[in-house]
C-alpha cells in the first residue's frame, strides 16, 4: 500500500521578495468592511451571540461525569442542570446568592 499524497506537498512558500498572494472571495469584495475597522466576528450557525456567558471547561473523573449522568437521567435534566445545582450550593456555601439571582433570573 502507497501513500496518499501529501495536501501541502505542493504548496510552494513566497520567498522574501515576493509578495504573499492573497485569497479572496467574490462576495467578499462586494461586502468588505472599512480598512479601518475590523469585521465583526461571525457566531457559529444556530447560536446566538451571548456576552453574558462565560464558557469554561471541567475535567471530570469518568466515574464522576457516569454519575452526572445517572443523576441527570434519573430526574430527566441536562447534566448541566445537575452542575449547576453543585455551583449554586458552593456559592449559598461562601455566602453569595444563586446563580439564577446574580444574572437577573428570580
Amino acid at each position: 500500500m502507497s501513500k496518499r499524497p501529501s495536501l501541502i506537498g505542493g504548496l510552494t512558500l513566497p520567498t522574501s521578495d515576493e509578495p504573499a498572494p492573497v485569497a479572496q472571495e467574490p462576495a467578499a469584495e462586494a461586502q468588505a468592511p472599512a480598512p479601518d475597522r475590523p469585521a465583526p466576528p461571525k457566531p457559529a450557525p444556530g447560536r446566538r451571540p451571548r456576552p453574558d456567558v462565560v464558557h469554561t471547561s471541567v475535567y471530570l473523573p469518568r466515574e464522576v461525569h457516569r454519575r452526572l449522568r445517572e443523576i441527570a437521567f434519573t430526574r430527566d435534566v441536562k447534566v448541566h442542570d445537575v452542575i449547576m445545582e453543585g455551583i449554586d450550593a458552593a456559592l449559598q456555601k461562601h455566602g453569595h446568592p444563586p446563580a439564577g439571582k446574580l444574572k437577573g433570573e428570580a
